[in-house]
This record gives structure tokens, sequence and C-alpha cells, in this order.
């Protein structure tokens, strides 16, 4: 052969090599924006602001759309997904690649001495070469799973986000009522203190409002405890140091009157759940990955090359090679089974997933119900309670009931109020967990008034003096002792001229306050 042609053989096949592997090194697209725009579809306002910096300032009061963006800008858990998104990209740019020539040379010196022997060669694989299309297809799809498990991913850290703020609003709001039972048991405390230093009141009794006082200012400190870990909590799981400044709404968002389809929630779930949309996608590629190992049928080790020989006498010899495997007895009969089995596995996993969203939409649904029929009752409660109120202001100013009564009504008034904000926060919780089962967020209707709304803490009772009151006024002929059972008291040693019945209306109430307490117990 021509020593240059055999030169020229080389440098095609140095070159053909060097050509393969550049146009398969180029850098990966970006992947993160089909998953910026899916997730902006299901969950309009969410931005993957990978660049923002922590800023030092924070909307005052915080919004649950501005708590996810410092989520998705702040929270290393989500910078750990999106490095699992550049791991996923790196794969495909992997997968792209084919094997790199190989080289080899060997030397062989005859045994009387001489010159050395000398033998080169130079060998492509072309297995990869072959099938490259479809292992570029199958690192395609592969991504594709990495950017909806992402996704997935996300949309379950924003729900958890909305869970942690509801509960952060509702634990202010039972610290804000329980204020106002606090200032009614230092009125409640007050007036006791006046009637004893008068002298209409016993010692025993005395003793119980203060005893009392200290009951609420410890269930007071437990609520202030509540919402402080809440909030913290908030803030550690969107990413920011449990010193940052934070101010919440006072509020939980009002009751939406709103109803579910629940076989239109199914059909939902069914095309926007991403876990659903992964096993498809593990499916896809299982079939793809058969196909790919079906094309090989054990051919996996087939090479080309060059090669060349200087003989010890100096002659040279120069031809091509060809380096296959005989696939006799591997020929992925193992790995094909293994496939067969996956396919089983995901499509019984697929079916497992529907049932488990038919359930989960199912209790949504329940729990969301449970809490409209508990607000509307404790609604209705709620309207009764201020109705009494409002007559015993009356009763009281008409000198026809004693102020405790008063005091202790509206503490079960404000009672009704911390019942309605638990419902209320199970509501929205229900519906943070609806919109995790459906795998999109569910839009905001405007309709009927909000009574979680109603702000008993206009009713300053911490400034009312009722040592400035003169019971000694009190027409007790029109107060209605005929309930009281005095069959058990013994009357021989007690002075009834020198007794002030002021104090009598008082011991009627022991029932309410326990049954107060029990139903404060029962909720907190």
């Amino acid at each position: 052969m021509n020593p240059n042609l055999k030169k020229i053989a080389l440098l095609l096949l140095l070159a053909s090599s060097l050509l393969i592997s550049a146009c398969s090194s180029t850098a990966p697209k970006n992947s993160l924006m089909p998953v910026q725009t899916a997730l902006e579809q299901n969950f309009p306002g969410a931005s993957l602001d990978t660049d923002h910096a922590v800023s030092s300032t924070i909307k005052d009061p915080l919004q649950l759309t501005d708590a996810i963006q410092l989520l998705l800008s702040h929270s290393p858990q989500v910078r750990m997904q999106l490095a699992q998104l550049g791991i996923a990209d790196a794969q495909q740019l992997q997968a792209e690649l084919i094997s790199n020539p190989h080289i080899s040379i060997g030397a062989m010196r005859p045994e009387g001495g001489g010159r050395w022997q000398l033998e080169t060669g130079l060998s492509q694989p072309l297995l990869e070469l072959f099938t490259r299309p479809l292992r570029r297809q199958l690192a395609q799809e592969n991504l594709l799973r990495a950017q909806l498990q992402l996704q997935a991913e996300l949309q379950e850290l924003i729900v958890q986000t909305q869970s942690h703020y509801y509960s952060a609003l509702a634990a202010a709001q039972h610290l804000q009522i329980q204020t106002q039972v606090l200032d009614a048991a230092k009125a409640q405390m007050q007036l006791a203190l006046s009637l004893y230093r008068a002298g209409n009141m016993a010692e025993n009794q005395f003793l119980y409002y203060d005893n009392e006082l200290r009951r609420v200012q410890q269930q007071f400190n437990q609520r202030q405890l509540a919402s402080k870990n809440a909030r913290l909590t908030l803030l550690n799981f969107i990413g920011l140091p449990s010193a940052t400044t934070l101010t919440l709404p006072t509020q939980l968002p009002a009751l939406q009157p709103e109803t579910f389809a629940r076989d239109q929630l199914i059909a939902e779930a069914n095309s926007h759940r991403l876990d659903n949309k992964i096993i498809q996608q593990q499916l896809t590629l299982a079939s793809k990955r058969r196909t790919l190992l079906a094309r090989e049928n054990g051919w996996r080790d087939i090479s080309v090359g060059i090669n060349a020989e200087r003989e010890a006498d100096g002659a040279k010899n120069i031809g091509p090679e060809v380096e296959f495997a005989l696939p006799i007895f591997n020929r992925n009969q193992g790995k094909l089974a293994a496939l067969d089995a996956q396919v089983a596995q995901l499509q019984a996993k697929l079916q497992q997933h529907e049932l488990a969203a038919d359930v989960e939409i199912a209790q949504a649904l329940l729990a969301l119900e449970t809490a409209q029929t508990q607000l509307a009752l404790i609604t209705q409660s709620l309207q009764v309670a201020e109705k009494r109120t409002a007559l015993a202001q009356r009763e009281v100013n008409f000198m026809l009931t004693s102020p405790f009564e008063l005091l202790e009504i509206k503490r079960n008034e404000i009672q009704l109020a911390h019942d309605y904000t638990k419902e209320l926060k199970n509501y929205w919780l229900a519906r943070s967990q609806l919109e995790l089962s459906i795998g999109k967020k569910l839009p905001i209707s405007t309709g009927k008034p909000d009574y979680s709304k109603m702000n008993h803490s206009k009713m300053d009772h911490s400034k009312m003096n009722h040592s400035e009151m003169d019971h000694s006024k009190m027409d007790h002929s029109k107060m209605d002792h005929s309930k009281m059972d005095h069959s058990k008291m013994d009357h021989s040693t007690m002075d009834h001229a020198e007794m002030d019945h002021s104090s009598h209306q008082s011991h009627s109430d022991h029932s309410d306050k326990n049954t107060s307490e029990e139903q404060e117990h029962q909720h907190d």
C-alpha cells in the first residue's frame, strides 16, 4: 500500500473521531424555563427567581403570595431541588457523548537481540454511534422526568408554605382573642377586689377569682408561645433567619362561599397531578430502554480501527481491523426481563396513585364540608352570645343582675371566637390539601361576609373601674333568687340583718364557669 494512502487513512479516522466527539459536546439547553412556565400555570404569581438576594425589608403585612415568593427565592430546599435538575442536564449531555477512540502500542524484541518490533492500533467503538439518536431521545425523556419531579417538589413546598402561613395566622388570632379573655378576667378580678374590700364578698369567693385570673394568664402564655413558634416555623420554612422582622395579617382570610364537584376534581387531578405524569414518563422510558436493548441484541462490543506493525527487519504492515464480541451467551435476556417486570410494577403504581388521589380528594372535601358546617353553627352561636351580652349589659344597668354574670357571658362569647378561629384554620388547611391533591391552585372567590372579622377587641375591660360602682344602691328585690337551693344552708347562726346579698349572684355562676373551663380545655 502507498505510504501516503496509509497516512491519509489514519488521519481520516482520527479526524472523524474528533468531529463526532466535538459535535456531541455542546452545552445543554436551559431546562428550567419549562418548569417555570408550568409552575405559573398551576400557581399564578410563583416565580423561580434564583438570583434574588435576601431583602432587608419585607412587605407588611406579609401576604400569602409574598411568602410563597420568599420560599422560591430564598429557601435552601428550593435550591436543592434546582440542583437536581442541573444533574439531569449534565446526565443528558453525558448520554449524547460517544466513547473515545482506543489506541494501542506494543513492542517486541527478538530473542537473540536486534531491532525492536513495534505494533500500533487505533480503533473506535461503533455501537454507540449507531444507537446515538435513540440514546439522545432516551436522555431527553429522562430530563423531562426530572423536570416533572422538580415541579412536583416545588408544588408540595408551596402547599406546605400555605399550611405554615395559615397556622401562623391562626396562632396570632388565637393570641389576640386570648388577650381579650385576659382583659375580661382582669376586670372580673378588679370587681371582686372592690367588693371584697367593701366587705361584700367572702374571702373564699375572692380567692376563686384571684386563682381564675392566674389560670387565664397561663393560657395566655401558652397562646403566646404557640404564636411565636408558628412564626418561627414559617420563617424557617421559607428560608429566613429567626431574627427577621415579620408582620402578619391580624386575621385569617374570609370563609369562601364555594362548593366543589368531586368528579370534576378527580378529572383535574388526572390531568394535573405530576406524580401520575412522572409514572407515565417512567413507562415511556422503560419502553424505549427495551427498544434499545433489543436493538443491541448482545452486540455491544463492536469496534473498527487501523492496525500498523513494523517487523524486526524494518518492514511495515498496515491495515484495517474489526473487533466484536460474539452474542452467544449474553443477549440481554436478564435486562429485558427486568424491564418487563418494571413496566408491570409502574402500571400497578399508576393505578394505586389514582386510587390515592381519589381518597385524598374525598378526605379534603369531607374536611371542607365539616369545617363549613361547624363555622355556620358557631356563627349562629356568636350571634346569640352577642345578644346575651347586650341583654346582660342592660340588666346590669338596671341593677337586675350581677356584673360578674355579664363578664362571664362575655368570656363565653370570646371563647366562641376561639372555636371559630380553630374551624376557619381547619378549613384553609383542608383547602390547601385539596390543591395538593389535584395538582393546581384553586381560585379564590368573593362572597358573603366572614364572621371571623367580628372584632371584640374594642371592648377594653382593663379600663373598667368597678371600684367606683356603688353596689349599695342595687335593688336586690328585683333579682330572682328562686333558683337558689337554701335548704342545705345553716342560717341559725347567721345575722341576716348585716348580710349583703349582692355577692350571691356570683355563686350561681359557678356552673357556667366550670362549663366554660371545660370548653376552653377541649378547644385548647
